[in-house]
């Protein structure tokens, strides 16, 4: 959808919708269509990595 270009947070959204929408429904009551834990641990991948890039745009890479 054109509105949602360039968004992160927005194409976040698609890509979890498109692969909720390709899984099967195991259950009768409203669902994701994938388990709580993936959309957690994609949603803290995703935060984490758009923390580092904007860590590293302020403060440049990081050093030991």
């Amino acid at each position: 959808m054109p509105g949602h270009v360039g968004s992160d947070a927005k194409e976040m959204a698609n890509q979890l919708a498109r692969y909720s929408s390709s899984q099967t429904l195991t259950e009768t009551k409203p669902a994701l269509g994938i388990s709580e834990k993936v959309a957690r641990r994609k949603i803290r991948d995703w935060s984490s990595r758009k923390h580092e890039e904007h860590w590293q745009s302020i403060h440049g890479p990081k050093t030991s």
